[in-house]
């Protein structure tokens, strides 16, 4: 079977040199130059699932992660049918969000077409034709902020009513 890499003469590019495939098409696997060796557990990941990135592992980062083909991207897949820039992952206090970049193959959240999608763990990711299980990793969300009660505003009209005749009794002394 042929390779998939970019081939201007082959007419199956898309707008960001990204090549169009069929779901039969797919190439050993590939090893990504930003797939984690550590294996950090407690950091949330994507899990490479079928070729060309099985049982690889990417570790997303706080705030926000690219991932795509081009090598200036926080998770770099070089795999002809993810764009160059094809998707973000958000990573808002420990919850995360998939925001697609306008890819040439789009993007999938458990075979369904997502612009933008909350992730949970265990969801199913596919770029291109590079697929991922989404681990929300053992930290989980960060905890609500604890705040105080609101006061309700009579109190506070009550507590000025209060200083305001005080301060009148001194006065009037």
């Amino acid at each position: 079977m042929g390779s998939l890499r970019s081939d201007p003469n082959s007419g199956r590019a898309g707008p960001q040199g990204t090549m169009l495939f069929s779901a039969g098409e797919l190439d050993d696997v590939i090893a990504s130059p930003s797939a984690d060796q550590e294996g950090d557990l407690e950091r949330a990941a994507l899990i490479g699932i079928t070729p060309p990135f099985l049982d690889q592992r990417f570790v997303l980062k706080t705030g926000r992660t690219l991932i795509g083909r081009g090598e200036d991207n926080d998770i770099v897949l070089p795999d002809g049918s993810v764009s160059a820039q094809h998707a973000w992952i958000l990573n808002e206090n420990g919850r995360h969000r998939l925001m697609n970049m306008l890819s040439t193959n789009g993007t999938f959240i458990n075979d369904h077409k997502a612009h933008e999608a909350p992730l949970k763990d265990g969801d199913r990711i596919r770029l291109g034709r590079a697929e991922f299980v989404f681990r929300a990793g053992t930290a989980g969300p960060a905890p609500e902020a604890v705040r105080a009660p609101a006061v309700p505003l009579w109190v506070w009209g009550a507590a000025a009513m209060v200083v305001g005749l005080a301060v009148a009794a001194v006065l009037a002394l």
